[in-house]
Protein backbone atom coordinates (compact mmCIF):
# COMPACT_ATOMS: atom_id res chain seq x y z
CA UNK A 1 0.00 0.00 0.00
CA UNK A 2 2.72 2.42 0.88
CA UNK A 3 4.40 1.76 -2.42
CA UNK A 4 1.23 2.40 -4.33
CA UNK A 5 0.73 5.68 -2.54
CA UNK A 6 4.25 6.84 -3.36
CA UNK A 7 3.77 5.99 -6.98
CA UNK A 8 0.49 7.83 -7.11
CA UNK A 9 1.98 10.99 -5.54
CA UNK A 10 4.89 10.88 -7.94
CA UNK A 11 2.59 10.67 -10.92
CA UNK A 12 0.54 13.67 -9.66
CA UNK A 13 3.67 15.74 -9.08
CA UNK A 14 5.01 14.83 -12.54
CA UNK A 15 1.86 15.92 -14.32
CA UNK A 16 1.72 19.09 -12.20
CA UNK A 17 5.25 20.03 -13.27
CA UNK A 18 4.35 19.40 -16.89
CA UNK A 19 1.35 21.76 -16.64
CA UNK A 20 3.41 24.50 -14.99
CA UNK A 21 6.10 24.34 -17.72
CA UNK A 22 3.52 24.43 -20.51
CA UNK A 23 1.85 27.51 -19.02
CA UNK A 24 5.19 29.32 -18.70
CA UNK A 25 6.07 28.56 -22.31
CA UNK A 26 2.79 29.98 -23.56
CA UNK A 27 3.19 33.15 -21.48
CA UNK A 28 6.66 33.97 -22.87
CA UNK A 29 5.86 33.11 -26.45
CA UNK A 30 2.90 35.50 -26.97
CA UNK A 31 4.64 38.78 -26.10
CA UNK A 32 7.63 37.81 -28.22
CA UNK A 33 5.36 37.24 -31.18
CA UNK A 34 3.64 40.58 -30.67
CA UNK A 35 6.95 42.44 -30.50
CA UNK A 36 8.11 40.77 -33.66
CA UNK A 37 4.91 41.78 -35.41
CA UNK A 38 5.22 45.40 -34.29
CA UNK A 39 8.86 45.56 -35.37
CA UNK A 40 7.92 44.22 -38.75
CA UNK A 41 5.25 46.88 -39.12
CA UNK A 42 7.78 49.61 -38.29
CA UNK A 43 10.15 48.31 -40.94
CA UNK A 44 7.47 48.48 -43.61
CA UNK A 45 7.40 51.81 -45.60
CA UNK A 46 4.49 54.11 -44.82
CA UNK A 47 1.93 54.09 -47.53
CA UNK A 48 1.12 57.65 -48.78
CA UNK A 49 -2.24 58.70 -50.04
CA UNK A 50 -1.89 59.91 -53.64
CA UNK A 51 -2.57 63.66 -54.09
CA UNK A 52 -5.68 64.20 -56.09
CA UNK A 53 -6.12 68.03 -55.54
CA UNK A 54 -4.92 70.17 -58.51
CA UNK A 55 -3.14 73.59 -58.06
CA UNK A 56 -5.85 76.12 -58.83
CA UNK A 57 -4.06 79.23 -57.49
CA UNK A 58 -4.06 82.27 -59.80
CA UNK A 59 -0.69 83.30 -61.29
CA UNK A 60 -0.60 87.01 -60.57
CA UNK A 61 1.46 89.72 -62.31
CA UNK A 62 2.03 93.01 -60.50
CA UNK A 63 4.31 96.06 -60.68
CA UNK A 64 6.79 96.02 -57.81
CA UNK A 65 8.88 99.09 -58.78
CA UNK A 66 9.28 101.76 -61.45
CA UNK A 67 11.63 104.69 -62.10
CA UNK A 68 11.58 107.75 -64.38
CA UNK A 69 14.83 109.21 -65.64
CA UNK A 70 15.62 112.44 -63.71
CA UNK A 71 12.37 111.90 -61.77
CA UNK A 72 10.05 113.74 -64.19
CA UNK A 73 9.19 114.44 -67.84
CA UNK A 74 9.50 117.83 -69.59
CA UNK A 75 7.69 118.85 -72.78
CA UNK A 76 10.98 119.77 -74.45
CA UNK A 77 12.59 116.37 -73.81
CA UNK A 78 12.11 112.66 -73.26
CA UNK A 79 12.62 110.47 -70.19
CA UNK A 80 13.25 106.74 -69.88
CA UNK A 81 10.69 104.72 -67.91
CA UNK A 82 11.69 101.38 -66.31
CA UNK A 83 9.00 99.12 -64.80
CA UNK A 84 9.66 95.91 -62.83
CA UNK A 85 6.88 93.28 -63.21
CA UNK A 86 6.87 90.20 -60.98
CA UNK A 87 5.03 86.87 -61.15
CA UNK A 88 4.10 86.42 -57.50
CA UNK A 89 3.06 82.77 -57.92
CA UNK A 90 5.87 80.47 -56.70
CA UNK A 91 4.65 77.37 -58.60
CA UNK A 92 3.15 78.45 -61.88
CA UNK A 93 4.66 80.48 -64.68
CA UNK A 94 2.82 82.74 -67.16
CA UNK A 95 3.19 83.10 -70.91
CA UNK A 96 2.02 84.98 -73.98
CA UNK A 97 2.08 88.32 -72.12
CA UNK A 98 0.92 91.62 -73.64
CA UNK A 99 1.77 94.92 -71.90
CA UNK A 100 -0.07 98.16 -72.72
CA UNK A 101 0.85 101.60 -71.29
CA UNK A 102 -1.47 104.62 -71.63
CA UNK A 103 -2.20 108.04 -70.12
CA UNK A 104 -5.94 108.83 -69.81
CA UNK A 105 -5.25 112.52 -70.43
CA UNK A 106 -3.34 111.78 -73.63
CA UNK A 107 -0.59 114.24 -72.62
CA UNK A 108 2.07 111.63 -71.83
CA UNK A 109 3.04 109.47 -74.78
CA UNK A 110 5.05 106.21 -74.60
CA UNK A 111 7.45 105.29 -77.34
CA UNK A 112 5.88 103.65 -80.41
CA UNK A 113 2.45 102.07 -79.87
CA UNK A 114 2.88 101.86 -76.11
CA UNK A 115 2.69 98.05 -76.15
CA UNK A 116 5.17 95.22 -75.63
CA UNK A 117 5.17 91.41 -75.90
CA UNK A 118 6.82 89.03 -73.40
CA UNK A 119 6.91 85.30 -74.15
CA UNK A 120 7.15 84.02 -70.56
CA UNK A 121 7.77 84.99 -66.93
CA UNK A 122 8.59 81.98 -64.75
CA UNK A 123 7.25 81.21 -61.29
CA UNK A 124 8.48 83.84 -58.82
CA UNK A 125 10.50 85.60 -61.55
CA UNK A 126 10.53 89.27 -62.62
CA UNK A 127 10.70 91.13 -65.92
CA UNK A 128 11.79 94.75 -66.59
CA UNK A 129 9.73 96.68 -69.13
CA UNK A 130 11.41 99.79 -70.58
CA UNK A 131 10.06 102.56 -72.77
CA UNK A 132 10.57 106.29 -73.42
CA UNK A 133 8.03 108.87 -72.30
CA UNK A 134 7.50 112.28 -73.89
CA UNK A 135 5.04 115.01 -72.89
CA UNK A 136 2.86 117.12 -75.15
CA UNK A 137 3.89 120.78 -75.43
CA UNK A 138 0.74 121.81 -73.59
CA UNK A 139 0.90 119.05 -70.96
CA UNK A 140 -0.45 120.09 -67.58
CA UNK A 141 2.16 120.54 -64.89
CA UNK A 142 1.78 118.05 -62.05
CA UNK A 143 1.27 114.32 -61.51
CA UNK A 144 -0.16 112.10 -64.26
CA UNK A 145 -1.50 108.59 -63.60
CA UNK A 146 -0.52 106.12 -66.31
CA UNK A 147 -2.18 102.71 -66.56
CA UNK A 148 -0.13 99.59 -67.30
CA UNK A 149 -2.40 96.75 -68.44
CA UNK A 150 -1.13 93.13 -68.46
CA UNK A 151 -2.85 90.33 -70.41
CA UNK A 152 -1.40 86.81 -70.02
CA UNK A 153 -2.05 83.05 -69.83
CA UNK A 154 -0.94 80.23 -67.56
CA UNK A 155 0.43 76.87 -68.73
CA UNK A 156 -3.11 75.53 -69.16
CA UNK A 157 -3.94 78.46 -71.48
CA UNK A 158 -6.24 80.07 -68.94
CA UNK A 159 -6.42 83.85 -69.63
CA UNK A 160 -5.94 86.59 -67.04
CA UNK A 161 -5.94 90.42 -67.00
CA UNK A 162 -4.25 92.69 -64.47
CA UNK A 163 -3.34 96.38 -64.29
CA UNK A 164 -1.36 98.83 -62.14
CA UNK A 165 -1.12 102.63 -61.95
CA UNK A 166 2.17 104.48 -62.48
CA UNK A 167 2.36 108.09 -61.21
CA UNK A 168 4.66 110.29 -63.29
CA UNK A 169 5.37 114.02 -62.79
CA UNK A 170 5.37 116.54 -65.63
CA UNK A 171 7.37 119.73 -65.20
CA UNK A 172 7.42 122.67 -67.54
CA UNK A 173 10.75 124.21 -68.49
CA UNK A 174 12.24 126.80 -66.14
CA UNK A 175 14.30 129.62 -67.61
CA UNK A 176 15.43 133.05 -66.44
CA UNK A 177 17.42 135.78 -68.20
CA UNK A 178 18.90 138.87 -66.56
CA UNK A 179 20.68 142.04 -67.59
CA UNK A 180 22.30 145.00 -65.87
CA UNK A 181 24.74 142.80 -63.96
CA UNK A 182 27.70 145.03 -64.73
CA UNK A 183 29.75 147.24 -62.42
CA UNK A 184 30.98 150.75 -63.31
CA UNK A 185 34.41 150.88 -64.88
CA UNK A 186 35.78 152.79 -61.88
CA UNK A 187 34.83 153.15 -58.24
CA UNK A 188 36.21 155.45 -55.53
CA UNK A 189 37.18 154.29 -52.06
CA UNK A 190 34.41 154.87 -49.52
CA UNK A 191 31.76 155.65 -52.14
CA UNK A 192 28.49 153.77 -52.68
CA UNK A 193 27.60 152.19 -56.04
CA UNK A 194 23.94 151.65 -56.92
CA UNK A 195 23.38 148.61 -59.16
CA UNK A 196 20.05 147.43 -60.63
CA UNK A 197 19.71 143.90 -62.11
CA UNK A 198 16.63 143.13 -64.23
CA UNK A 199 15.30 139.54 -64.00
CA UNK A 200 13.07 138.15 -66.79
CA UNK A 201 11.06 134.90 -66.57
CA UNK A 202 11.38 133.46 -70.09
CA UNK A 203 10.26 129.91 -69.17
CA UNK A 204 6.83 128.29 -68.83
CA UNK A 205 6.62 128.01 -65.07
CA UNK A 206 6.39 130.56 -62.25
CA UNK A 207 9.65 131.34 -60.46
CA UNK A 208 9.84 131.54 -56.67
CA UNK A 209 12.25 133.08 -54.13
CA UNK A 210 14.29 134.95 -56.72
CA UNK A 211 17.27 136.73 -55.20
CA UNK A 212 20.59 138.29 -56.15
CA UNK A 213 23.90 137.77 -54.32
CA UNK A 214 27.06 139.83 -54.78
CA UNK A 215 30.50 138.39 -54.12
CA UNK A 216 33.00 141.02 -55.26
CA UNK A 217 36.30 141.66 -53.54
CA UNK A 218 36.29 145.16 -52.08
CA UNK A 219 32.52 145.69 -52.43
CA UNK A 220 29.95 145.01 -49.71
CA UNK A 221 26.21 144.62 -50.40
CA UNK A 222 25.14 143.92 -46.82
CA UNK A 223 23.35 140.69 -47.79
CA UNK A 224 21.19 139.27 -50.57
CA UNK A 225 18.76 141.35 -52.61
CA UNK A 226 15.38 139.59 -52.54
CA UNK A 227 13.15 139.91 -55.62
CA UNK A 228 10.43 137.32 -54.86
CA UNK A 229 8.07 135.62 -57.34
CA UNK A 230 8.11 136.28 -61.07
CA UNK A 231 5.20 135.17 -63.25
CA UNK A 232 5.68 133.70 -66.72
CA UNK A 233 6.63 136.45 -69.18
CA UNK A 234 7.14 139.10 -66.48
CA UNK A 235 10.23 141.01 -65.33
CA UNK A 236 11.34 142.37 -61.97
CA UNK A 237 14.37 144.41 -60.96
CA UNK A 238 16.54 144.01 -57.91
CA UNK A 239 18.54 147.04 -56.76
CA UNK A 240 21.52 146.91 -54.42
CA UNK A 241 23.79 149.56 -52.92
CA UNK A 242 27.40 148.38 -52.88
CA UNK A 243 29.79 150.02 -50.44
CA UNK A 244 33.33 150.41 -51.78
CA UNK A 245 36.04 149.39 -49.35
CA UNK A 246 38.52 151.98 -48.11
CA UNK A 247 41.28 149.39 -47.92
CA UNK A 248 41.28 148.07 -51.51
CA UNK A 249 42.95 149.66 -54.51
CA UNK A 250 43.24 148.67 -58.14
CA UNK A 251 41.29 146.12 -60.18
CA UNK A 252 38.95 143.80 -58.27
CA UNK A 253 36.96 140.80 -59.55
CA UNK A 254 33.90 138.93 -58.37
CA UNK A 255 30.61 137.36 -59.27
CA UNK A 256 26.92 138.23 -59.29
CA UNK A 257 24.70 135.17 -58.70
CA UNK A 258 20.97 134.97 -59.39
CA UNK A 259 19.08 132.09 -57.71
CA UNK A 260 15.45 130.98 -58.01
CA UNK A 261 13.15 127.96 -57.43
CA UNK A 262 10.56 126.09 -59.48
CA UNK A 263 7.15 124.68 -58.44
CA UNK A 264 8.83 121.71 -56.73
CA UNK A 265 11.35 123.71 -54.70
CA UNK A 266 14.33 122.83 -56.87
CA UNK A 267 16.93 125.60 -56.77
CA UNK A 268 18.58 126.97 -59.93
CA UNK A 269 21.48 129.42 -60.11
CA UNK A 270 23.03 131.59 -62.80
CA UNK A 271 26.17 133.71 -62.43
CA UNK A 272 27.98 136.53 -64.19
CA UNK A 273 31.60 137.60 -63.70
CA UNK A 274 32.12 141.29 -62.94
CA UNK A 275 35.07 143.60 -62.27
CA UNK A 276 35.92 147.23 -61.57
CA UNK A 277 38.88 149.42 -60.63
CA UNK A 278 38.96 151.00 -57.18
CA UNK A 279 40.67 154.38 -57.10
CA UNK A 280 41.97 156.29 -54.13
CA UNK A 281 39.73 159.05 -52.88
CA UNK A 282 41.34 162.49 -53.21
CA UNK A 283 40.79 164.70 -50.17
CA UNK A 284 40.37 168.36 -51.31
CA UNK A 285 41.98 170.58 -48.61
CA UNK A 286 40.97 174.22 -48.08
CA UNK A 287 43.93 176.02 -49.79
CA UNK A 288 44.94 179.67 -49.07
CA UNK A 289 43.23 182.04 -51.51
CA UNK A 290 45.35 184.53 -53.46
CA UNK A 291 45.30 188.09 -52.29
CA UNK A 292 43.49 189.26 -55.36
CA UNK A 293 40.74 186.69 -54.78
CA UNK A 294 40.45 187.88 -51.20
CA UNK A 295 40.03 191.45 -52.42
CA UNK A 296 37.53 190.42 -55.04
CA UNK A 297 35.67 188.39 -52.46
CA UNK A 298 35.15 191.64 -50.42
CA UNK A 299 33.68 193.68 -53.26
CA UNK A 300 30.32 193.72 -51.61
CA UNK A 301 31.88 195.25 -48.49
CA UNK A 302 33.49 198.08 -50.48
CA UNK A 303 30.24 198.66 -52.32
CA UNK A 304 28.38 198.96 -49.03
CA UNK A 305 30.95 201.35 -47.61
CA UNK A 306 30.87 203.42 -50.79
CA UNK A 307 27.13 203.66 -50.71
CA UNK A 308 27.22 204.63 -47.05
CA UNK A 309 29.92 207.24 -47.63
CA UNK A 310 28.07 208.68 -50.64
CA UNK A 311 24.94 208.98 -48.59
CA UNK A 312 26.77 210.77 -45.82
CA UNK A 313 28.37 213.19 -48.28
CA UNK A 314 25.12 213.78 -50.12
CA UNK A 315 23.42 214.70 -46.87
CA UNK A 316 26.33 216.50 -45.16
CA UNK A 317 27.35 218.96 -47.89
CA UNK A 318 23.94 220.60 -48.36
CA UNK A 319 23.56 220.68 -44.61
CA UNK A 320 26.93 222.45 -44.19
CA UNK A 321 26.17 224.97 -46.96
CA UNK A 322 22.83 225.88 -45.42
CA UNK A 323 24.44 226.22 -42.00
CA UNK A 324 27.05 228.65 -43.39
CA UNK A 325 24.40 230.80 -45.05
CA UNK A 326 22.42 230.90 -41.83
CA UNK A 327 25.47 232.11 -39.91
CA UNK A 328 26.11 234.93 -42.42
CA UNK A 329 22.54 236.17 -42.19
CA UNK A 330 22.73 236.09 -38.42
CA UNK A 331 25.93 238.19 -38.48
CA UNK A 332 24.33 240.88 -40.76
CA UNK A 333 21.44 241.31 -38.40
CA UNK A 334 23.84 242.02 -35.66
Amino acid sequence: MRRILVITVSIVVFFSLICVCFAAEVTTTVPTTQRATEAAREREPEQTVPETTADTSTPRLMVTAYTVENGYVKPDGAAKLSVTIKNTNQKRGVRNIKLSLSDPSGELLPDGMGTAYVSRIGAGASYTYETTLSAAYTAAVGRHELTLSMEYEDDTYMSYIASDVLRVDVRQSVKLDFDGAQLPVKAVQGDTISLSVNLMNTGKSRLYNCKIDFDVDGLSAGGSTFVGEIEVGESKAGTANLRVSTEKLGEVHGKITVSYEDDYGKVYTQSADVSTVIEKKVEVAAAAQPEEEKKNSLWWLFLLLGALGGGILGFGIPFAVNAAKQRKEDEKRL
